[in-house]
């Protein structure tokens, strides 16, 4: 199996964030992607590579270009009008009606414009670890367009809380998104018409990000199965009422466990094959186990195994892993190395 990384995400890495009315250190640290590379490097059945670099274009054709720009240029012009060095944090945000104007010409009132929470951060390397990031899902999705049945990228900063036209959640680029929209055009030839995507995202909190952009996106499909929004962030969205024909919800209370979870997988998986996907695009979260401190599902590590054999049966098409969330590093890597054990075994589609 490829296995895509990049050692870029290293710069990427903010002292603090404010979660939960107080500061503590950032939950989305550089040892998350340090240690899931690891556990990976000796296993025969690996081919590590490090992502390449493609052209920004693929990012302007999922998020706006003023969103862009503003990643690219931030930090800087934060830095410049003599703001708080150590990084970007929002200190008000735009809400409502404010998000149909333009936004403020000062660094902080962007900031409350572009960002939605106090627990994304964005400091100095920010920006070059968010590009490498893209470039490492971007990766992966070619190795699938070149033959290959399979493709885990370590993505980090993680992507799918990123809008069409902002950050948050520890999010900046929509990996899921832009990877499935690069498989679809790159995919594409006269003889198969347009080509369908299909994004399962299993991470504990709803894609909220990749919702909203593939609102903008033909033929690509989002199920996202999540902890109900009344109760876990981003906690505005990911209601089965707000269910379309680009996106299906499935909203689970506080303490599902493995059995009623894998029925409802089951559900999910039947959507996305009745959809007829070409390629699947898997936004992989192990927040949803017993013991993440970010999540309130009683996984069990089993469950990650038996999930990834059931999607390997079922759709026997090209999948791409890319990864979000998992906030327990104890037990992180073996959560990620039991859903990619399936992968690793199956040498054909």
């Amino acid at each position: 199996m490829i296995v895509v990384h990049s050692p870029h995400h290293i710069l990427h890495n903010p002292p603090k964030e404010f979660i939960s009315n107080h500061i503590e250190a950032y939950g989305e640290s550089p040892e998350r992607a340090e240690i899931i590379l690891e556990a990976l490097m000796d296993n025969p059945d690996v081919e590590l590579t490090r992502a390449e670099p493609f052209d920004l274009s693929h990012f302007y054709k999922i998020h706006g270009a003023d969103y862009l720009v503003y990643l690219q240029t931030a930090y800087d012009e934060w830095v410049a009008a003599g703001l708080w060095s150590e990084g970007i944090m929002p200190e008000f945000f735009a809400l409502g009606h404010m998000r149909n104007r333009p936004p403020s010409k000062s660094p902080e009132g962007k900031a409350g414009y572009y960002m939605t929470d106090s627990c994304t951060m964005i400091v100095k390397g920010t920006w070059e670890a968010v590009k490498y990031s893209g470039f490492t899902a971007l990766t992966g999705a070619n190795y699938l367009l070149s033959g290959r049945s399979s493709a885990f990228s370590i993505c980090r900063p993680p992507g799918h809380h990123a809008g069409f036209d902002y950050a948050g959640g520890y999010c900046f680029v929509n990996n899921a998104a832009l990877a499935a929209k690069f498989l679809q055009d790159q995919g594409r030839t006269e003889a198969d018409g347009d080509v369908k995507v299909g994004i399962l995202d299993i991470d504990f909190h709803h894609g909220n990000g990749t919702q909203d952009i593939v609102q903008h996106l033909k033929n690509i499909l989002l199920v996202s199965i999540h902890g109900d929004p009344d109760y876990s962030y981003p906690y505005l969205t990911g209601f089965e009422s707000e269910n379309t024909e680009k996106n299906v919800n499935f909203a689970l209370p506080p303490g599902i466990n493995d059995e009623t979870y894998f029925n409802i997988f089951r559900k999910a998986v039947s959507t996305l094959q009745a959809f007829g996907c070409n390629y699947l695009v898997i936004s992989l979260g192990v927040d949803t186990f017993e013991h993440d401190q970010l999540g309130n599902f009683k996984l069990t590590s089993a469950i990650y195994c038996k999930l990834a054999e059931y999607l390997i049966s079922e759709l026997p098409i090209p999948k791409l892993i890319v990864m979000e969330g998992g906030y327990n590093i104890d037990f992180l890597a073996g959560n990620v190395m039991a859903f990619l054990t399936p992968f690793l075994e199956t040498k054909t589609l």
